[in-house]
């Protein structure tokens, strides 16, 4: 069946306002029934749900064809929806307000009484809500089954609504897709059974329940009762489910007692059988035997304490009643109470802080109404009158009356003005991903803050998108996206080790990261967003619904219009957006109420909104959204590096990815006829696709052109260079391509990096395969590492001092020896121009190129492609594939006459696949001098080194003449300047490279220092003990003698 026309579309949104219009007509009728408000209400909130669906159809669709007029329509249709939601609640709540109130004036005790009158018949059965949890299934399906499935007296719809009222979260998107009509019903229950009513996964959810079930605090009957009842209710799961979990003896009270406080296993170990293998029902009945006795316990100390509490009480009233505005009383707990809580204005279950009809009156009203049910004025509560009120005064003006009974007073007198502050509680709780919740004693101004939400379309792998939640923050330096999200789009991750800190400064690690593309719902705007992976953002925002939201402006559309709803965030926009979304517009409505701003993807509502529960509660959550990333090698990041260095590793196991990558490497690698090697660059699957690239690289290259412009001697070697590179063939011009095909293509960015440690190429141009492209997404993006191939560096260098004879030498060019086949040079391409009055010229790289993610294996994996070939011989190939630490060989023998035929092997193999070998040294004289009888090419140019002997092998300082490594300390790391810090002890020592750990007993003492200094807690900008400096003093004139 075909997608419907728009003509379709627009019929079936008329019929969903008819829907609406209808309710706002019967509402308004004379003959409108309470009773039928709720049900009906129910529909239209369905026909909410309909309209944005077929919204949102018809304006895709009208966008394709360049048709923009459709904004006004959800406009006028969002309006007249929350205006008959609003006029439905009020028509409830004033009916019900005046039945109430005449109940009220009858009644001799002055209790409120619940009216039966307004109570809707559907509402009377009470159901256990079902949320998708599998441990709550069996019950909630039984008592399902009994009043309402098999329930004759009800009819299909009614069981339907019944099904409906009675699930959330999971469980209520399981049929959220139904229609709720009455043949749907039985579709929809058996859509729900089949997804929960699974044996082998309640069994499974039980056991694993068990296994995670809280440690039992020490002495705690709370914690031993919590965990005693449910392992029971677990235990009886089970074997409702025709097992026989008391069969498991060993295994479960092994779980059991792993569970148990230190004071309660000693006892278990008492009574329990010394020999023979417990029974779980034993086990069971002591833990419900000592969770009685620490009942009994905690009863009667509880009792010594209250006593202790009432015969202080009036002392503690006075104290806090004089500052009852910043502390809270533990004797204002004296109202609390298990009853069933109902309104004294409207009869529901609510208290009067929360009551729409009470907080809708005005001061005055507020004060007359409590007056004539014979409330407290200042707990608002009936008890009595004789006896002293313990609540606490009025927050605003610490008088003694409620503080929703507060009247402002327009006229301040200074003389009598007194400052208070509140004093808050500087505890804060963290939330899972990058927010924290600060808690406080109470809010001054009772007001809750709305946040920036936007309802956003994001778009994931095979073009699937869905409606989430965005929360925009300007605060965040990243972007954010919870895991639920990540799998229901399907997006492909990338492993990162990002740090994310906010107030507090409490580090938490995000250790994946996805891109996908988002869209407005509006309109066309689209952009791409790199977010950080996290199992939740924040909690529900807002934190409360929120009854009164104050006049939505004329002719706005909301980003998201159900921002006085609390619902789930699903992404957080950062600050490298937030700015670019922002309109110019923006509108205030009330002076003290939330702005209306305008975005890219429709008006935000964020600000305060004045909050009238006022019901004392000993915490009040701000959630704050801030987070600084970063992926700096940190100190703290080098200290286990520092003490890990010495330590061997095991054989690596390749991971899937590597798998992947070194498989599609071994199918495609081919030796051409002339010896080299061309290779494939491994793509990933299902990557996103790379798009234009060509106006950064040119931005880049203009970039470096005025560089140039200041530096003449940097534009020399860099031109010679790139001389070179075309020279060799390694790089080649092409043709300008039309504009697509620049689409088609990567242009990769370059560089210039300086090696001043460098004897051959002090200048390097690098080309930055990491460039986002105008989607966000880079051709290293897009490529599989690969496994490392070659050994350790620790393994090489410890052969390489077992030998009696040892050369040493590198790969010229090494990267560039291998070609890339020419279906792929086009990922690979530059721009290039030697003087700024010439036309920008377009280069393709033809070789692999130092800068992607693969070329390292890629080279290596052509080494040892190369040693497995049938005519090298064995030695030859061992010193290959362990000898070689990238491009620099490091090996030898015990014999001259072996030295030999490995030196003589290596060049004659290396020679047969295009490669050679440069900068040779050896500990033996005649090895280098012979290098030149055996070259063929007598143009080529062999580096020997020179007298002095002393070279650079594998970071490490090595004099062939004595055969010995040294070591380099830079004076000027020891020179004293200023005062001394952790972090200065741990950056001197760092410097040091001591791969095989011969200096191990001078670095000891500094280990020991580190150590000292972390016992000590110090931070790592913090002075040091004047001791401790003096040791450090001491030992840095000592460290310097290592050279």
């Amino acid at each position: 069946m075909g997608e419907p026309d728009i003509n379709t579309l627009i019929a079936r949104r008329g019929q969903i306002k008819a829907i609406v219009t209808r309710f706002q007509n019967y509402l308004k009728s004379p003959d409108c029934d309470t009773k039928q408000i709720p049900p009906r209400q129910l529909k239209i909130e369905e026909a909410w749900q309909n309209f944005e669906l077929v919204q949102t159809a018809i304006e895709e669709l009208e966008n394709s064809i360049g048709i923009t007029d459709h904004s006004q329509y959800r406009i006028d249709f969002e309006n007249l929806f929350f205006e008959t939601v609003a006029e439905a609640e009020q028509k409830i709540s004033s009916i019900r307000a005046n039945q109430n109130e005449t109940s009220f004036r009858n009644s001799n005790n002055g209790e409120s009484i619940n009216s039966t009158s307004s109570i809707i018949k559907l509402a009377a059965l009470n159901i256990p809500v079902f949320n998708g949890n599998y441990n709550d299934w069996v019950p909630f399906k039984d008592i399902f089954t009994a009043l309402i499935h098999t329930n004759s007296n009800l009819t299909s719809i009614q069981k339907f609504f019944y099904l409906r009222s009675s699930l959330n979260g999971d469980a209520a998107n399981c049929i959220k897709n139904f229609e709720t009509t009455a043949l749907n019903y039985e579709h929809a229950w058996k859509t729900l059974t089949a997804r929960y009513n699974n044996e082998k996964l309640l069994i499974q959810c039980h056991v694993k329940d068990i296994c995670e079930l809280n440690v039992v605090k020490d002495n705690s009957s709370d914690s031993l009762r919590m965990f005693s009842d449910s392992l029971r209710a677990h235990i009886s799961a089970l074997e409702a489910l025709k097992q026989r979990p008391t069969d498991w003896g060993p295994l479960l009270i092994h779980i059991i007692c792993s569970k148990l406080d230190s004071n309660t296993l000693t006892e278990w170990e008492v009574k329990s059988p010394k020999t023979e293998i417990p029974k779980i029902e034993d086990l069971m009945i002591f833990l419900n035997d000592r969770a009685h006795i620490l009942e009994a316990v905690e009863s009667s100390k509880n009792l010594i304490n209250n006593i202790n509490t009432i015969s202080t009480s009036e002392i503690k009233d006075k104290v806090n009643r004089k500052n009852s505005h910043n502390k809270t009383r533990t004797t204002s707990m004296a109202f609390t109470t298990t009853a069933e809580v109902s309104c004294f204005i409207c009869n529901l279950k609510h208290t009067i802080y929360k009551c729409p009809t009470f907080l809708a009156l005005s001061i005055n009203d507020r004060i007359k109404k409590v007056n004539e049910i014979e409330l407290c004025k200042l707990c608002l509560r009936k008890h009595d009158s004789k006896k002293r009120c313990l609540s606490r005064n009025c927050f605003k003006c610490g008088k003694t009356h409620n503080t929703l009974l507060h009247i402002v007073q327009h006229k301040i007198n200074n003389n009598a003005r007194s400052t208070t502050e509140e004093k808050s509680n500087p505890s804060s709780t963290q939330i899972d991903g990058n927010s924290t919740i600060s808690a406080h004693s109470h809010d001054k101004n009772h007001e809750q803050v709305l946040l920036s939400i936007a309802i956003v379309r994001a778009f994931g792998e095979n073009k699937s998108s869905s409606l989430c939640r965005a929360l925009l923050d300007s605060g965040s330096q990243s972007n954010f996206i919870t895991e639920e999200l990540v799998q229901c789009l399907k997006l492909k991750r990338t492993k990162t080790n990002h740090q994310i800190s906010g107030i507090g400064t409490t580090v938490q690690h995000a250790h994946s990261y996805v891109i996908a593309q988002m869209k407005s719902k509006f309109n066309d705007y689209s952009f791409t967003l790199k977010m950080l992976v996290v199992p939740k953002i924040t909690n529900d925002i807002p934190a409360k619904h929120i009854y009164n939201t104050g006049q939505v402006p004329q002719n706005v559309s909301l980003a998201d219009p159900l921002f006085w709803s609390p619902q789930k965030v699903d992404l957080l926009i950062g600050a490298t957006h937030f700015y670019d979304l922002m309109g110019e517009r923006r509108i205030t409505p009330a002076p003290n109420g939330p702005i209306f701003q305008e975005t890219k993807l429709g008006w935000v509502v964020s600000g305060p909104i004045q909050m009238y529960n006022h019901k004392v509660e000993p915490l009040s959550n701000s959630i704050c959204h801030t987070a600084l990333t970063h992926t700096d090698l940190t100190l703290e990041n080098m200290l286990p590096r520092f003490w890990r260095v010495e330590e061997f590793e095991g054989d690596n196991t390749y991971t899937i990815e590597e798998k992947t990558c070194k498989s599609f490497f071994d199918k495609t690698v081919i030796r051409e006829p002339d010896g080299r090697f061309t290779v494939h660059l491994p793509f990933r699957e299902n990557s996103l696709r790379l798009v234009e690239s060509y106006n950064i690289a040119k931005r880049r290259l203009l970039n470096l052109e005025s560089r140039f412009a200041n530096n003449a001697r940097l534009k020399n070697k860099y031109t010679h260079f790139m001389n070179e590179y075309i020279s060799l063939g390694h790089m080649e011009r092409i043709q300008d391509d039309p504009i697509n095909d620049k689409k088609e293509a990567y242009y990769l960015p370059h560089h210039a990096v300086f090696k001043e440690a460098s004897t051959s190429t002090r200048l390097r141009v690098v080309f930055d395969a990491s460039c986002k492209t105008s989607n966000g997404v880079s051709l290293n993006d897009t490529l599989l590492k690969g496994p490392v191939l070659q050994d350790d560096l620790i393994y090489i260098l410890a052969r390489f001092r077992t030998h009696n004879f040892v050369l040493s030498a590198d790969i010229t060019k090494m990267y560039r020896q291998f070609w890339v086949t020419e279906a792929h040079r086009i990922f690979q391409r530059i721009l290039w121009r030697t003087n700024p009055q010439e036309n920008i010229k377009i280069f393709q790289l033809n070789t692999v190129t130092y800068g992607t993610v693969p070329a390292s294996f890629l080279a290596t994996g052509c080494l040892h492609k190369l040693a497995d070939s049938q005519n090298v011989d064995p030695i030859i190939a061992a010193a290959i594939k362990r000898d070689f630490y990238m491009d620099d060989f490091l090996g030898g023998t015990n014999s001259y006459e072996s030295a030999v035929q490995l030196r003589d092997g290596l060049i004659k193999t290396m020679q047969s696949a295009g490669l050679e070998l440069r900068k040779w040294n050896s500990n033996n004289d005649k090895l280098i001098k012979d290098v030149m009888s055996i070259k063929q090419d007598s143009n080529d140019t062999v580096l020997i080194s020179d007298d002095n002997s002393i070279t650079k092998v594998l970071g490490l300082i090595w004099n062939s003449t004595t055969d010995t490594l040294q070591f380099k300390v830079q004076q000027n790391n020891f020179t004293i300047i200023g005062r001394i810090t952790k972090r200065e002890i741990l950056s001197v020592i760092a410097c040091l490279f001591d791969t095989l750990g011969l200096v191990g007993p001078a670095i000891i003492r500094a280990k020991l220092m580190l150590q000292q200094l972390w016992r000590l807690k110090i931070q790592w900008d913090e002075p040091l003990p004047s001791e401790i400096q003096e040791q450090w003093i001491n030992y840095k004139k000592l460290f310097v003698c290592i050279k």
